[in-house]
């Protein structure tokens, strides 16, 4: 059996996919926000890994959202999903640029938008840093990966009061994060 190590964002997305995942795995999710603060993350990553070190393979799902990544992965039969951050696993890189062509935009995914408050706190920011620090930003992108963006409307909204970056709605499927993970466990295969 795999371990799959996870970002909390990711939650969703990985109950909807798990069924579509053709090899037995148990997934062990971690606070969402942890790569804000690079100790955190390094402590709780390394936690789980030694939890999974009897595991067959460990995919981590997560970016490059630590410096050191694959410095703390190394010891341990573990490998990285291939993205640079949560929103390249959801869409891809090309996707990203593509949109980047018509401005700089802060994506919010299902998990963001139930996070946010959270890792805007760790970072301590007030609602006038938040407007400040989003301010170069076009606006915002919610990625619909889970198709229920009408039932967020609500977290979304709050979004748009603390920051002040208007939204807009993409739909997203889940084949590219799901080839994501499979790409991983087959790296470990070899």
């Amino acid at each position: 059996m795999y371990a799959i190590i996870a970002c909390g964002i990711f939650k969703d997305e990985i109950e909807k996919i798990s069924e579509k995942l053709d090899f037995p795995f148990e997934v062990r999710y971690l606070e969402a926000g942890l790569h804000v603060d690079f100790d955190d993350l390094e402590e709780a990553l390394k936690a789980e890994l030694e939890r999974c070190k009897e595991h067959e393979g460990i995919i981590v799902a997560y970016g490059e959202c630590h410096p050191r990544i694959g410095e703390i992965l190394a010891p341990y039969n573990a490998v990285l999903m291939r993205c640079q951050n949560c929103i390249d696993a959801l869409i891809t890189r090309k996707k990203v640029e593509e949109i980047a062509t018509r401005g700089l935009y802060f994506y919010l995914s299902p998990g963001w938008v139930e996070s946010w408050r959270d890792m805007f706190e760790r970072m301590n920011w007030s609602r006038e840093e938040a407007r400040f620090q989003l301010a170069p930003f076009k606006g915002a992108i919610f990625l619909d990966t889970l198709g229920d963006a009408d039932d967020r409307e609500d977290g979304l909204i709050e979004f748009l009061d603390f920051t002040l970056c208007a939204y807009q709605k993409m739909a997203v499927d889940l084949d590219h994060f799901r080839s994501l993970i499979v790409e991983a466990k087959e790296r470990l295969e070899v």
